[in-house]
């Protein structure tokens, strides 16, 4: 069995009774020198065998070496090891019911109960995983930031002063310890902060610090002006809103975008399946780099990008829900054969030829896809020229949408 316990801020006085007694009943045990030094009070802890680790790899290591299904081996872990902590790198190796979790103190409770300010509501964001510039634009609810040792507190707040923003933001650091520092700035003063303040966890207070139509936020139905332009393809507003409701993307779906572009589709999607992930796939070099500059504008956090071609690239992607295919480089077959469709997920290709549109229907067909649509769009602008209103024709594209067939 493995135990783990959560050591809160690693001080004796955040130590419960409950938690000491659950370190006195394993046979061996893992952690740091500090938490070794927690425990010497505990009866019998200097006859248990005491393994050191600096560092979540070394003591998943150490676990994997030391466990034995006959005996307990206690892993001491720093604040709540179920939150950013090392409890899903352990559930990813071993089974559940060869876990027992006693949970402490953590940071993010300290930090919130600094501020006095309930977390029920609260959302997350680590920066070990994300770019500090896809950040999200409205803060609607406590917003916490967990920073690493390259993120520094000054670089979130400059974020949101690029955005003409100015939220509070408190900032905290070895809370609950001897040497904790915790302190609530605007974003103005926080940029300023003399000290360079790494690997903290701040807390952005809940305000409407957004007017999507103001200052160009993530919605759907994004004017084709606001998105970074280049050379590469891009859907015009009007064909996109189109292909996202004939994808009928949910909160929670993975979706597979195919000849990315400059990712407007994708941006847009990832905005619908806010909990959910888009995989962009696009080879130009160019569009990828706007697609990861609309990633910044957009402050897109829910999109990755995958450099190289379908179908190759595949074996990158997990199951997804919905496949929105645009470019295909004349491998159409082999990209609605190999692509990473759940039963029942859905299938929307794009196309601006009689041809593509044979094609995709007969591939379709022979794949066994269920519920086959198709729709041809051809959108007329009114811009006004002159004090005239002129038509300005958008180039025709067909829709086919198709529904993969389900196992039985």
């Amino acid at each position: 069995m493995i135990v783990i316990i959560g050591m809160g801020p690693e001080q004796a006085q955040w130590l419960p009774a409950h938690s000491l007694d659950v370190i006195g009943s394993c046979d061996m045990l893992v952690g740091s020198q500090r938490m070794k030094n927690l425990c010497r009070d505990v009866p019998d802890v200097k006859e248990k065998k005491f393994h050191l680790s600096g560092n979540y790899l070394q003591t998943l290591e150490l676990v994997k070496n030391y466990h034995r299904a006959e005996q307990r081996l206690g892993v001491l872990a720093p604040g709540d090891p179920g939150f950013f902590g090392i409890l899903p790198h352990l559930r990813a190796v071993f089974a559940p019911e060869e876990i027992e979790l006693h949970p402490g103190i953590g940071s993010v409770q300290l930090l919130f109960a600094k501020a006095g300010m309930s977390w029920h509501d609260a959302s997350f964001f680590d920066l070990e995983d994300h770019d500090v510039a896809v950040l999200p634009r409205g803060i609607l609810r406590p917003l916490v930031v967990m920073t690493r040792e390259k993120n520094t507190a000054q670089q979130v707040a400059q974020i949101f002063l690029e955005r003409s923003q100015n939220p509070t933001i408190s900032v905290g650091k070895n809370l609950g310890q001897p040497k904790e520092f915790f302190q609530t700035f605007s974003a103005v003063t926080l940029a300023r902060h003399s000290e360079a303040l790494a690997d903290v966890a701040l807390l952005v207070h809940a305000g409407n610090y957004q007017n999507s139509w103001l200052q160009g936020g993530l919605r759907i139905g994004i004017p084709d002006r606001e998105f970074v332009r280049g050379d590469a393809p891009m859907t015009k507003a009007e064909i996109r809103v189109q292909v996202l409701s004939k994808a009928q993307i949910s909160l929670y779906d993975y979706i597979l975008d195919v000849g990315s572009g400059t990712g407007s589709i994708g941006i847009e999607a990832a905005a619908i399946a806010n909990e959910g992930m888009v995989f962009a796939i696009e080879n130009n070099r160019e569009a990828q780099q706007l697609i990861r500059a609309n990633m910044r504008k957009f402050a897109v956090a829910n999109l990755k990008l995958v450099s190289g071609t379908a179908p190759e690239v595949f074996s990158k992607i997990p199951p997804v829900n919905i496949c929105i295919i645009n470019g295909t480089r004349g491998r159409l077959r082999e990209v609605l054969t190999e692509a990473p469709l759940v039963p029942g997920g859905r299938m929307v290709v794009t196309a601006v030829s009689l041809e593509k549109v044979a094609n995709a229907l007969a591939i379709m067909r022979t794949l066994d896809f269920e519920e086959i649509e198709i729709v041809s769009l051809q959108a007329v602008r009114w811009p006004e020229i002159d004090n005239l209103h002129i038509a300005q024709a958008i180039n025709p594209v067909f829709i086919i949408s198709a529904r993969k067939e389900q196992l039985t």
